[in-house]
């Protein structure tokens, strides 16, 4: 089906975290059609400045609405924090590949979600398809979190209502392990392989480049496989401007590029050439 911009009410856009807000968007045709991982592109204003469309993840889906959360960083996310209910907004999608479930053994994995800032809204969107959606127990998904502060430590009390409660890591140490969110995630994945060393993991990632590269780097040396959520520009959001392209390797132990809008933005970690 070939997707039309709609012009999409604002039902609320409320202030959760220094510079961050969510906002809750009118569609039953996007609630019910998004998957976890997907995201819509936002033309913010009516005029051509600024003149490229924003995307953003899903952080839930409702009965006829879908919350984002996003950070104000330019003139695009200023224009759209100033957005007040009832004002319209020119929305694409769903759009892109979101997160998988992995194939023969979904009833023993345990699911590791592990998110930095923006980077987690997708995720907790996952953790709350898994649970209410594929019936998985809240005592086999594991989340890490990780923010400059506490204050950005995003979806922490709506992970725990979910039965999930996260294991927090911030830069500046006000709450959890001071550091970066490796330094509490690694712990855990060398107890489970020295423990329990066949028991199948997966692990789902969003956030900052750096830190979806160190993620990685873990998975790889812990033999576990990762699907990895890309921050990248996303210019048209469908496969058009190119302007998303991503290094990976291809079935031939060399390379190609691909679109990070189309292909993604999840990826199978083992495949996205970092460097």
């Amino acid at each position: 089906m070939k997707l039309k911009p709609e012009a999409l009410k604002v039902i609320e856009n409320v202030r959760t975290a220094p510079g961050h807000y969510r906002m809750r968007l009118a569609s039953p045709r996007i609630a019910r059609t998004a998957k976890p991982g997907q995201f819509v592109q936002i033309t913010v204003g009516e005029d051509l400045d600024p003149l490229l469309p924003r995307p953003f993840s899903f952080l839930q889906t409702g009965p006829g609405w879908f919350d984002l959360l996003y950070q104000v960083v330019g003139r695009g996310t200023r224009i759209l924090a100033g957005k007040k209910k009832g004002d319209a907004l020119t929305v694409l999608g769903p759009l892109g590949r979101g997160w998988e479930l992995p194939g023969a053994v979904r009833g023993q994995v345990t699911h590791v979600l592990a998110g930095g800032g923006v980077g987690i809204p997708p995720l907790y969107h996952w953790a709350e398809t898994l649970v209410k959606k594929h019936k998985v127990p809240a005592s086999r998904i594991r989340v890490f979190l990780g923010g400059r502060s506490k204050d950005f430590l995003h979806c922490e009390k709506a992970f725990a209502k979910l039965g999930v409660k996260p294991v927090c890591a911030t830069d500046d140490g006000s709450k959890g392990f001071k550091g970066r969110i490796t330094g509490v995630l690694e712990p855990f994945l060398s107890s489970r392989a020295a423990s329990v060393p066949t028991a199948p993991v997966q692990i789902y990632t969003c956030g900052p480049t750096p830190m979806l590269k160190a993620v990685s780097a873990l998975a790889a040396k812990y033999s576990v496989p990762a699907q990895v959520s890309v921050e990248e520009p996303m210019p048209c959001g469908f496969g058009v401007c190119l302007g998303c392209a991503i290094k990976v390797s291809d079935d031939k132990g060399g390379h190609r590029f691909a679109l990070s809008c189309t292909e993604g933005p999840v990826f199978d970690a083992c495949k996205v050439m970092w460097s």
